[in-house]
């Protein structure tokens, strides 16, 4: 049990990683809460951005994160994986990408709140950052994302 928690956790990482290096985006990510009625809650920040990081912005970082990197263990909540874990469903999402994430996209549907956090986390250890707290929809993109064809819905077998 605790060799498949191990990998997991390492698969995660070695997921961020290859996310993180390929898409050039410096946010980080911690979970606050994961509700029952399907939201995750996670504190956002960007390292290079600092405190010119926007509301915006950290909304589809968030989403961003939902989809290509998941969610670390943390504050007693579960890893969340990627909603795209498949090689063909990220290449299925980056058709829609541009649309999805522009001005006027989808993205903003799966975002029900977004505040400046005053609870810094610890491993930033300044106030000149902007942190938010973003609550996302994860079982709505999921849906969305099934609905898109992009992903199989999960009864759907293996």
């Amino acid at each position: 049990m605790k060799i498949k928690i191990l990998l997991t956790i390492i698969a995660i990482g070695v997921m961020s990683l290859y996310s993180f290096a390929n898409n050039k985006r410096t946010f980080q990510t911690e979970c606050v809460t994961i509700e029952t009625d399907g939201y995750i809650t996670i504190k956002i920040w960007d390292s290079k951005k600092g405190a010119k990081y926007k509301i915006v912005q950290a909304r589809k970082d968030g989403i961003y994160a939902i989809l290509y990197s998941g969610i670390s263990a943390i504050n007693g909540c579960a890893t969340q994986p990627p909603l795209l874990n498949k090689t063909e469903e990220r290449e299925n999402f980056k058709i829609i990408e541009k649309t999805f994430f522009a001005k006027n996209g989808a993205w903003s549907m799966f975002t029900r709140s977004s505040a400046v956090e005053t609870i810094l986390p610890s491993n930033i250890g300044t106030n000149k950052w902007k942190v938010y707290q973003v609550s996302i929809s994860k079982n709505e993109l999921r849906k969305y994302l099934e609905d898109q064809n992009i992903i199989k819905a999960l009864n759907n077998g293996f």
